[in-house]
């Protein structure tokens, strides 16, 4: 293969490079998107596991303690709202990630076929 005279413009990317890059953009966002949902769960599991605590503790006091368990259920009910909105927003990104890469790599074929 001849070498590119220097000062001279880098080759054109082929179609094949290109859909490539696409393919690849793609995945890099699926993995961040599915990187963000697994620290959310774990996330979720560290507040359950304190909050089962909680009830536990809550649950072995005298009867007294009626008020407490009564405040940690609320503490817990406040925490499930908050994980709850966090997961639906987890959820709407990954429904959008099979279109979001479809049209990634469309794109990317579309730019390869014009030559661009």
């Amino acid at each position: 293969m001849a070498r590119a005279a220097a000062g001279s413009a880098p080759p054109a990317a082929s179609s094949a490079d290109t859909e490539t890059a696409a393919v690849l953009a793609a995945l890099r966002a699926e993995v961040a998107a599915l990187r963000q949902a697994l620290a959310l769960m774990l996330e979720a599991q560290a507040t359950q596991t304190e909050m089962l605590r909680q009830l536990m503790a809550a649950a072995a006091t005298p009867s007294e303690s009626e008020t407490a368990l009564s405040e940690a259920l609320a503490q817990i009910a406040a925490i499930l709202n908050r994980q709850t909105s966090g997961l639906e927003a987890v959820q709407a990104v990954l429904l959008r990630l099979p279109e979001d890469v479809g049209q990634s790599v469309a794109a990317g074929v579309r730019e390869a076929l014009s030559g661009g």
